[in-house]
Order: structure tokens, then C-alpha cells, then sequence
């Protein structure tokens, strides 16, 4: 998801994104499963609430529209002083986590959320008891972040 991703909306110096070469990227509105409001989005793009699974339809949620720039790299959690926004989480697991590369070394604040359960959000088990979930939230992540660019495709189609 990751690479299909970067490929349609990734643009470098040397590289041209497939919604840029369509005009579409910058001229489309972007769907956000995330409200955005005093310049950052409220919450990751991750379910958030310990009482829910890791699934949900976001395509029910309320849907928030941006422009691509806010969209891609409005942050949405500060974690080991980094800023993380989409692009954040689309372009480390493309580029170092098996999306097209494996690196031996993944970037330190990378490494520590998606392998050593940086958050340790806290979670309710099935007996009611509070406990810090060490899961990688960047699958949960990329899911949402595919799903806004399929619904933001589909209504700017």
C-alpha cells in the first residue's frame, strides 16, 4: 500500500507523482477520516478509542476535506520530538520497511513506534482490565491513509 501510495502522490526533484502528471493531486479536494483544526489534525489516523477493535468502516466516519498540501503533511501526533503526518508514515514504510526496501536500520523514531511499541496506548481487555498495547499502529495507519485516497479519488472522479 505503501509504494502505491508514494507513487500516486509522492513528487521529488527527480521523480513526478501519477495524480500530479494527471493533474489531479493539487487540484482535487482530499478526504480526511481526521478533523483538521488549529493547524493539525485531532488524532493519528488509527482507531483511538481502547474500547474499539483495531477495524472499523472509516468510510462512515465523519469526513473532513483539506487541500493536498495540509492533507499529506498536516501533523497528526508529535512522538520522540518528531512531527507525524502522513507522508511520515507512508514514505518510512516505503522506503526502509518493506514497501520497496528493507533496510537493516530503520529511523530511531520509526523503529520505536512500529517494532518496540512507543505509544503503549492503554487498552481494555475482555476480564476490564487496563493494559499498554505495544502493537504497530503504522498498518492500521497506511489501511486509513489508502482509504482517504481512494474516497478522495472517487469524488474528484
Amino acid at each position: 500500500m505503501a509504494v502505491t501510495i508514494r507513487s500516486l502522490v509522492h513528487d521529488t526533484t527527480a521523480s513526478t507523482s501519477l495524480l500530479t502528471q494527471l493533474g489531479m493531486r493539487d487540484e482535487m479536494v482530499w478526504r480526511s477520516s481526521v478533523p483538521f483544526d488549529g493547524g493539525r489534525f485531532e488524532h493519528p489516523p488509527w482507531i483511538d478509542d481502547p474500547r474499539q477493535s483495531g477495524f472499523a468502516d472509516i468510510r462512515a466516519w465523519p469526513i473532513s476535506e483539506c487541500d493536498f498540501a495540509t492533507w499529506w503533511r498536516g501533523p497528526m501526533l508529535t512522538y520522540a520530538d518528531t512531527d507525524l503526518d502522513r507522508a511520515w508514515f507512508v514514505l518510512n514504510t516505503a522506503n526502509f520497511d518493506g514497501g520497496a526496501h528493507v533496510d537493516p536500520r530503520l529511523p530511531d523514531a520509526y523503529r520505536s513506534l512500529a517494532r518496540e511499541g512507543g505509544l503503549k496506548p492503554l487498552r481494555i481487555n475482555s476480564a476490564g482490565q487496563h493494559y499498554p498495547d505495544s502493537s504497530d499502529p503504522v498498518p492500521s495507519a497506511l489501511r486509513t491513509i489508502c482509504t482517504e485516497v481512494v474516497t478522495s479519488i472517487e469524488a474528484a472522479w
